[in-house]
């Protein structure tokens, strides 16, 4: 029973084919900047791993036996699949590079993220982004099991075991239609209180909304309990409702801002309720960005200069909270 050829070294196979076309050890040798007896080693080495003789050695030069002949043939295709495998794989990373999976917030989807795509565009016109929308407790799921590999939400407090940059702030107006009781006390500049704010009916987003998060917790710091009035996970549906005199409204200033502009609805002065929120990007604590999910950081800040590592990026413990 023969003995199985060992498969050959295919940087083996590759210098066997230089010397096949330069037919000398010695000018194989110089054109790898390797010695000759090195490049003589490597080839008796081969010779041994096949078990054939491949090169006649004579002090005229070096020659392929009809073995050789054969074996430098078969290992040009064998070179030009390993070739073309590498390249496929370089392109694949390539891609990888190239894609970032992340997710936002609804309110950051709608009125800031546009801003953020298009300088990441003018910066890197080939990146690509998939980009979720969800409210902000589920973008924090899906960073954290993977699904995206950076997060924007716009809670107070960053998620606890996740590191955080903040990227910007956005600030929560309570608006109301003109025919609605506080629209006169907002002409007045007479403020509503946490305490009336709490048991006003307002219209609010679904739990587990940033926006949700911000009123419930600025009242709580109040001593104040939440009583919602309409709960819907659409920004835009309760700015509707809210025109339609079903209750006040809590929404990002910028989702209301062209109904305020508009005289659709009126901004209620507040007292004692604190209701700016930063805006954090959250990824997981160990794993490094990529490039693409860096660039994409790098894009989200007021002007496009978030960086990992400034001041207020870290992991778990004491997360950063803005001033009261």
């Amino acid at each position: 029973m023969s003995t199985p050829t060992r498969r050959p070294d295919l940087d083996d196979l590759e210098v066997l084919a230089l010397v096949a076309r330069t037919g000398s050890i010695g000018q194989a040798a110089q054109e790898l900047r390797l010695s000759q007896p090195s490049v003589s080693r490597r080839m008796l080495a081969l010779e041994r791993r096949l078990g054939v003789t491949l090169l006649h050695r004579t002090k005229q030069g070096t020659t392929l036996t009809p073995h050789g002949i054969l074996v430098v043939d078969w290992a040009g295709e064998l070179l030009g699949a390993a070739d073309r495998f590498a390249r496929s794989v370089a392109t694949l990373r390539a891609e990888g590079e190239l894609v970032v999976r992340a997710a936002v917030s609804m309110t950051i989807a709608e009125h800031y993220a546009p801003a953020w795509l298009a300088r990441l565009h003018a910066g890197a016109p080939d990146l690509q982004v998939s980009l979720s929308v969800a409210n902000s407790t589920e973008v924090e799921r899906l960073v954290r099991t993977g699904a995206a590999e950076l997060g924007f939400v716009e809670v107070p407090t960053a998620p606890e075991g996740l590191r955080h940059q903040q990227v910007g702030a956005d600030r929560l107006v309570v608006a109301v239609a003109p025919g609605h009781p506080w629209a006169d006390r907002a002409e007045r500049d007479e403020p509503v209180g946490a305490a009336e704010l709490a048991t006003g009916g307002v219209l609010v987003r679904e739990e587990g909304s940033g926006t949700r998060v911000t009123l419930e917790e600025a009242l709580r710091r109040e001593g104040h309990h939440l009583v919602p009035g309409l709960v819907m996970a659409s920004n835009n549906g309760l700015t509707h409702a809210a025109i339609a005199g079903m209750g006040p409204v809590a929404l990002s200033e910028r989702a209301l801002e062209a109904n305020l502009r508009l005289g659709e609805l009126r901004a209620v002065p507040l007292d004692g309720v604190f209701l700016l929120r930063p805006l954090t990007a959250i990824w997981p604590a160990e794993t490094a960005l990529s490039d693409a999910a860096a660039r994409l950081l790098a894009a989200s800040g007021p002007t496009g200069t978030a960086r990992p590592g400034y001041p207020g990026d870290g992991a778990a413990g004491p997360s950063s909270r803005l001033p009261r």
